[in-house]
């Protein structure tokens, strides 16, 4: 993915308001710069999804697909989570066994 990453003076230009500002909004938590990096930028999908904009990370059809599979293996999950439970149940009076 190639974007360039914000500084606070790019967000406050963007936003009409003072570096301090942004600098205050940071140190608040209220917007949260890049990690591992030796500088305070963020992200262009960070800021858009604050001020409102959602970024589609997936298109219509992969995001479907995805939620088709979370679907599946859910539905997968929640029978092998029957099968270990009689299994265990099973399993219980031999190892209780003392």
């Amino acid at each position: 993915m190639d974007y360039k990453l914000l500084t606070q003076k790019d967000l406050a230009e963007r936003w009409q308001v003072s570096v301090r500002a942004v600098e205050n909004w940071r140190k608040d938590g209220l917007i949260t710069p890049v990690e591992g990096i030796p500088a305070i930028r963020f992200t262009p999908e960070h800021i858009a999804e604050l001020e409102g904009t959602r970024i589609e990370k997936f298109s219509p059809l992969e995001r479907r697909r995805m939620e088709n599979e979370i679907q599946r293996l859910t539905q997968e999950n929640e029978k092998l989570k029957g099968i270990l439970s009689q299994v265990l149940a099973n399993l219980a009076p031999v190892i209780n066994l003392k």
